[in-house]
C-alpha cells in the first residue's frame, strides 16, 4: 500500500494534535513541563486538527500529482490563517509549519520523480522498490 501525501499529512497533523491534546492532559494533572501553557497547546491542537480537516476534505481523484496540486492549493488559505492577528504566536506557527511541510512534500515528490525518469521509470512507478511497493518512500525525505 502506498501512502500518499495527503495521507501522510493527515497523520502527520492528527498524530500532533494528540501529542498536543495529551500535554494539556498532562498539565491539567499538574505536571509541570517545559514548553508552552496548557491554553497555548489546546490552540495549537485546535490548529493542527483545522489542518488535518482541511486536508481530509480534499477528495482524492486518484491521481498523484493532481491530488497533490489539490494540498498545494492550502498554502494560501494556511498563510491567510498564520496572518491572523487574534492568533497567538504558537499557533500561527502551526499553520506556517502546515504550508512549510506541504511544501517539503511537495519537494520530496518532485525530486522522487525527477529520478524515477532519469532510471528510466514511469512517474507513478516511482514508489516501487525492486522488492515491490515501499509505503512511503517518497515521504521519508521530509522528516
Amino acid at each position: 500500500m502506498t501512502t500518499t501525501a495527503r495521507d501522510y499529512l493527515i497523520e502527520r497533523f492528527e498524530s500532533d494534535a494528540a501529542m498536543l491534546r495529551e500535554r494539556v492532559a498532562v498539565l491539567a494533572r499538574g505536571t509541570k513541563v517545559a514548553g508552552p501553557d496548557a491554553a497555548t497547546s489546546r490552540g495549537m491542537a485546535d490548529g493542527c486538527e483545522e489542518v488535518a480537516a482541511m486536508l481530509r476534505a480534499i477528495v482524492s481523484t486518484g491521481e498523484a500529482s493532481r491530488d497533490l496540486e489539490a494540498v498545494m492549493a492550502l498554502i494560501p488559505l494556511l498563510e491567510h490563517r498564520a496572518a491572523e492577528p487574534k492568533l497567538l504566536p504558537a499557533v500561527r506557527a502551526v499553520y506556517v509549519g502546515a504550508a512549510t511541510r506541504i511544501r517539503e512534500v511537495w519537494l520530496a515528490e518532485a525530486r522522487l520523480a525527477e529520478a524515477a525518469l532519469a532510471n528510466g521509470d514511469a512517474p507513478e512507478d516511482a514508489d516501487t522498490d525492486a522488492d515491490g511497493p515501499d509505503d512511503d518512500d517518497s515521504l521519508d525525505e521530509v522528516d
